[in-house]
């Protein structure tokens, strides 16, 4: 199955909208928020990043709702807490956040930098494009994050088939 088909959620914020009709997907983000933040607190080392004032995270298969900042959100401040525990202080003014947002190129990306949270505390790009392929320069992501997409895949990965 060499074919890459895109099914993206339905878009913009009407009645069948992914963004109004996505409460069991924020559900299973609101209960992994203890297993994120307790693998950041366990596994993450500060150490590695004691000389980045960047943390770069990635949510694939971001979609268009709310859910992808509520996701995002959890592990920024997870992140934020180990630092603040290791290196007492203010994560702050020493570590800035990118988050890149990745979907298929059919994903409504304008829907979702409008919704963006006024008060976020990090920039976000958008990241077009299947996660099947390369979308980041080699080692340039800290965390990747990714719920209820993989149900979602275009193709059968390449390990699977064999």
């Amino acid at each position: 199955m060499d074919e890459m088909v895109a099914a993206p959620m339905n878009e913009g914020s009407g009645l069948y909208s992914y963004t109004r009709n996505s409460a069991i997907q924020r559900k299973a983000i609101e209960a992994a928020e203890e297993l994120i933040n307790k693998a950041i607190a366990e596994k993450l080392e500060i150490n590695n990043f004691s000389s980045l004032k960047t943390f770069q995270l990635a949510d694939l298969g971001c979609s268009v709702g709310p859910n992808t900042f509520l996701a995002v959100q959890n592990v920024i401040d997870a992140v934020e807490l180990k630092y603040q525990s290791q290196r007492r202080l203010d994560s702050q003014q020493f570590l800035e956040f990118q988050v890149f947002l990745n979907d298929h190129i059919s994903n409504d990306f304008n829907q979702l930098f409008t919704s963006l949270p006024p008060e976020r505390r990090y920039f976000a790009m958008g990241v077009p494009g299947s996660f099947h392929g390369r979308l980041f320069p080699k080692a340039s992501i800290h965390f990747f994050h990714s719920s209820y997409a993989v149900h979602w895949l275009s193709r059968v990965p390449k390990d699977v088939e064999d």
